[in-house]
């Protein structure tokens, strides 16, 4: 049985026309429901066969790869296939290699025989023996039958599976629309790609014999033009906006900087360059080619003097390469760092070096090709600057310690949804939608990667919040005992006060004089309401001398009235008379201890009627016709704008020979929680 891709099945999603292959979440590219007979390259592919079915003597590779053998097809992905020099379904993704497994299923541009098509049709108009076999033949037959992209030897597949095992990385061939060849020259080799001006060249000559004249050793070329200019259009044959690459330099002994260039259509001398050292020029005589090893055809590789390069090329990407040079190292490290709304510079990442050595730094965002259709409204650029720690001076670099920091400058595109709001409008239908779920998964895979320091910030919040519990059970703790300390001392002052204010007597002495406990009897003393209106009776308690430690209590001796009605004539709630003089034959009143504790709060002043009253309102409505003060018109307010909390995932990576070279993650908040959880813990033990 042969392989069939369950994950990338472009068979079965355009048979049943679903289109999640062809399109992302927010763009339809491909229309996969117009009509049959359109054969514009919007419509879409109209069929899918296999390798073998495509090609009579399929082979992936033969004679090696070659330039020559790409062709571009109806997708504008130029800026990808306009460069393959190191080819194969493993793919460079934020800093990380990924492998894209794919079956031998491909798109091409007619329809099935058993379809609808207009190339039926006029076939059927022709009396042929086999007409389907003549349909095969011409229409679904070759390279030249493929939707996407093409290679020149009509028995070459390379071409178009790469292409395929890259669309399916992205998530569909949609996301392959546009970009920038060095994304794709990063994506294939895994280099680091700088985006160059030709008007900032410094020195050209420099330029040409360090750099120019290394293409496919160290570095790697694509160039373009009308990107920044007066729109797109033709220049000396030259198409703007349109990616070509640099594929050899050539310095000739006539004294002539040449370029040889590659254009990924293919297509004849469309798009080619057609000034000095084009094909059929003059400055190219018979005995040139032979020395620059050219052949005139129509493969669509043009030579170009390295003048005329700097004059009609704007744009220039160019790739440094690491993967032939064993002695080269990475370190990388992604973190989440917080936009502000103000740009400033923070300190993020920290390098160690540990001996002498030539360095390559990159700032990055994650590609958000990989999970188009969830971009969001975030628009941010990075910047970064290097120093030796404890210094702003710049200055080579030996070892030490050097310090990273980083500006991120966020901008809001209020056109575009959120992700929040494109993942609500994908999910009206209630319904499964995998396309969600795979761009979606894709999403979090790559947000995904500073869980590190995530888990490291739950982790020291998590100690801190222990802290904190911990610094204010003591800080209750001392406070109830201050309280309690503080309620024994006022205790012991008062006592001290009423045994002082007891008067001598000549049958009691001060120093005899001992508390008298009244006991509670028969709920003689009630303080349910701080009302407490206390009588005692005038019954006479005669003691038996100063050594006497208890006394009887009268039934009664104090009431308290749950309302002052009763007890105090013409007086109201919350009032209460005074009470009567205690007396004691032969001796001082004795000393009568009330219980200390809380109360609840007074009652409301008296009132006719006790029902609680509605409050008025602060603003009381407007009689008819009365127009409102100034400043106090009831308009209404405008919905607040959502707010917005850009995220910026960053990551850092350091091309070096250091074997011993240390990248860290400098965040400041971890490093305040530490010390708060520090400090607490210090002033615990104190």
């Amino acid at each position: 049985m042969r392989y069939r891709d369950a994950d990338f099945d472009i068979d079965w999603d355009l048979k049943v026309k679903r289109g999640h292959c062809l399109n992302n979440l927010k763009i339809t590219k491909f229309d996969i429901h117009g009509n049959v007979f359109s054969t514009s390259a919007s419509s879409g592919p109209k069929s899918i066969k296999r390798v073998h079915e495509i090609i009579d003597k399929p082979t992936f590779l033969a004679d090696g790869v070659s330039a020559a053998d790409v062709k571009q097809g109806s997708l504008g992905n130029c800026w990808f296939v306009a460069r393959i020099g190191i080819y194969g379904f493993v793919f460079h993704r934020d800093g990380e290699w990924m492998i894209s497994i794919i079956d031998d299923k491909l798109y091409l541009r007619s329809p099935d025989w058993d379809s609808p098509s207009v190339q039926r049709h006029l076939l059927e108009q022709i009396d042929r023996e086999d007409n389907e076999t003549e349909y095969r033949k011409t229409y679904q037959t070759g390279s030249q039958s493929l939707f996407f992209a093409q290679c020149r030897d009509q028995n070459k597949t390379w071409v178009p599976l790469l292409e395929k095992a890259y669309a399916k990385a992205h998530g569909d061939y949609a996301a392959l629309q546009g970009g920038w060849i060095g994304e794709g020259l990063e994506d294939l080799t895994g280099g680091v790609t700088t985006e160059l001006l030709t008007s900032d060249i410094l020195d050209t000559d420099e330029f040409w014999t360090n750099e120019i004249l290394k293409v496919n050793k160290e570095f790697l070329f694509g160039c373009s033009t009308g990107i920044l200019g007066s729109g797109f259009g033709t220049r000396d044959g030259n198409t703007g906006g349109h990616a070509y690459v640099v594929i050899d330099a050539r310095e000739i002994p006539a004294g002539q900087r040449l370029t040889r260039f590659r254009n990924p259509w293919g297509k004849g001398k469309k798009g080619n360059w057609q000034g000095a050292w084009s094909d059929g020029s003059k400055e190219l005589p018979p005995e040139i080619p032979l020395e620059l090893n050219h052949k005139f055809g129509s493969d669509s590789v043009f030579w170009i003097s390295y003048k005329d390069l700097l004059r009609k090329y704007q744009h220039i990407d160019r790739t440094r390469l690491f993967m032939d040079n064993p002695d080269w190292r990475i370190s990388h490290k992604w973190m989440s760092v917080e936009v502000s709304w103000k740009a400033q510079i923070e300190q993020n990442f920290r390098i160690v070096l540990k001996k002498e050595t030539p360095v390559l730094m990159v700032l990055s965002q994650l590609d958000d090709g990989f999970f188009t259709g969830l971009r969001g409204q975030d628009k941010i650029r990075l910047q970064f600057r290097l120093h030796e720690v404890d210094s702003l001076e710049e200055h080579d670099y030996r070892t030490g310690t050097y310090a990273v920091f980083t500006m991120v400058v966020a901008e809001r595109r209020t056109s575009q949804l959120s992700v929040e709001d494109i993942v609500k409008a994908q999910c009206k239908q209630k319904v499964d939608n995998d396309k969600l779920a795979q761009v979606g998964m894709s999403y979090d895979i790559a947000h995904s990667k500073e869980a590190a320091q995530s888990e490291a910030k739950d982790t020291a919040q998590k100690a801190l919040d222990l802290a904190k519990a911990r610094e204010t059970r003591i800080a209750l703790r001392r406070k109830d005992w201050e309280d309690r300390k503080t309620e024994r001392d006022v205790r012991r002052k008062q006592d001290k006060k009423e045994v002082e204010n007891v008067p001598k007597d000549q049958s009691m002495q001060t120093d005899d004089v001992k508390e008298v406990i009244v006991e509670k009897k028969d709920k003689a003393v009630q303080t349910e309401h701080p009302e407490v209106s206390t009588t005692v009776s005038d019954e006479k308690i005669t003691l038996p001398g100063p050594e006497a430690t208890a006394m009887k209590d009268t039934d009664k001796a104090v009431q308290t009235e749950d309302t002052c009605g009763n007890s105090v004539t013409g007086g109201c709630q919350g009032t209460s008379a005074t009470p009567q003089s205690s007396t004691v034959t032969g001796s001082p009143a004795p000393i009568v201890r009330v219980p200390r504790g809380p109360f609840p709060p007074p009652p409301p002043a008296c009132d006719d009627d006790p029902t609680p009253k509605p409050r008025p309102p602060i603003n009381p409505p407007l009689a008819p016709g009365t127009k409102p003060k100034p400043g106090e018109e009831d308009d209404e307010d405008e919905p607040d704008a959502e707010p917005w909390n850009a995220i910026c995932i960053a990551g850092f990576r350091v091309y070096s020979k250091d074997e011993g070279l240390e990248l860290l993650i400098w965040d400041e908040s971890l490093d305040e929680m530490a010390r708060k959880v520090e400090k607490i813990f210090a002033v615990g033990k104190d």
